[in-house]
């Protein structure tokens, strides 16, 4: 092929200062082998990637090592997958976006930009104090082990590539177990700093740490994939669940349908659902104790006064209104002593067109913390 220092004009050819005549099979030669060379550079263009810039970055596995190397940092982001390769020692060696021999996923759990320091992660892990806190608030209702399974079965259920791009948590029953043991100790908390003598703490129907253990019930008995109805008609894993409903709701009007619909969902992932499929799932023993520390009169009016104790739905249905209450209609429970009779609790009246009631909770909040209790160490026990 011609150097630099070599072209062809017409037939002429300048070699260096030396003018000499090219002969025409030369010419040819030239020219196919300069379209050759032209056709190969264009085919390496197109098969071959962009270098990519490789820069210093500090690795972080394990939570110890601090491993320098270069590498393209436009691919590092939080939950970024990094490939490591282990030497026969154990120590990391090696580090590739895309996967290598003998590699295991990682995924970037933080980044430091200042130094260009990347922790690296296998698997969502839970930190140990929170595996105690567990262990603390259901001692008696649990054993360690079970608890350990659980928790681990949930831990692998979290997917790292997901984590910082949706609301992957939200979603993993670890979320009930973070809420429930975050009650328990915020109900505990208020507890502790009642205006009310500790002698009679426990047998004070507070309105706001009653509520906290009700919302409780609807957490634990909501199912384990719950959404939100906005998500769940958006949801492909929920498609053919929706398309069942959709057909037998095809010869309604579309806002009949439409209220159907969310009928149907409130059915499964509604608020009263999930409450009332907790009260149904505790056993025998825990709800005969629930609803015996409910006293509800009910009585009608002169002159065909009578009067008659709650049936068990009854009851069932005050505790979910009870749980409503607070959060639509500020509840108000009258301070102790101060209504009726001077004892340590009032009794809350109520009336309607047909009949009035008369309530007095016994043993609250304790029976409500324990009721909670029970239910955590259910929901794990299932896990497994």
């Amino acid at each position: 092929m011609p150097n630099a220092r070599t072209r062809c004009r017409a037939t002429n050819v300048w070699s260096g200062a030396r003018r000499v005549r090219c002969p025409d099979w030369v010419l040819r030669t030239w020219r196919w082998l300069a379209a050759v060379s032209c056709a190969g550079i264009e085919c390496v263009k197109s098969h071959t990637p962009r270098m990519a810039r490789l820069e210093p970055v500090f690795f972080g596995v394990r939570g110890k090592e601090r491993v320098k190397r270069l590498y393209d940092r436009s691919q590092l982001k939080l939950g970024s997958r990094v490939y490591v390769r282990f030497s026969d020692q154990g120590d990391a060696s090696d580090f590739s976006p895309s996967q290598i021999a003998e590699s295991i996923p990682h995924w970037v759990r933080w980044i430091a930009t200042s130094e260009w320091y990347a922790e690296l992660v296998p698997r969502f892990e839970l930190r140990p104090e929170f595996a105690e806190r567990i262990y603390k608030e259901l001692e008696g209702y649990l054993g360690r082990t079970d608890i350990d399974a659980a928790v681990a079965k949930f831990v692998g259920m979290v997917r790292m590539e997901r984590f910082y791009l949706t609301d992957e948590l939200g979603g993993n029953p670890l979320s009930v177990v973070f809420t429930i043991i975050d009650r328990l100790n915020v109900c505990k908390s208020l507890g502790e700093h009642s205006p009310y003598p500790e002698m009679i703490r426990s047998k004070l129907d507070d309105p706001l740490v009653t509520y906290l253990y009700l919302t409780c019930f609807d957490r634990l008995g909501q199912p384990a994939d719950w959404l939100d109805f906005g998500a769940w008609m958006e949801s492909s894993k929920h498609k053919s669940e929706r398309d069942g409903i959709v057909q037998r709701l095809q010869s309604q009007g579309l806002e009949d349908g439409t209220r159907s619909l969310h009928r149907e969902y409130n059915s499964v992932y509604g608020v009263r659902s999930s409450f009332f499929r907790f009260l149904r799932s505790l056993p025998p023993k825990t709800h005969r104790e629930l609803l015996d520390s409910i006293d509800r009169d009910v009585s009608t009016y002169l002159p065909n006064l009578s009067g008659r104790q709650a049936t068990d739905e009854e009851k069932e249905k005050y505790l979910f209104r009870r749980r409503n209450d607070y959060t639509h209609k500020a509840d108000f429970r009258p301070p102790p002593g101060e209504w009726f009779g001077g004892g340590i609790a009032s009794p809350v009246q109520e009336f309607t067109a047909k009949n009035w009631t008369s309530t007095q909770t016994r043993g609250w909040p304790d029976i409500l913390e324990k009721t909670v209790r029970i239910g955590l160490a259910q929901y794990l026990s299932a896990a497994i």
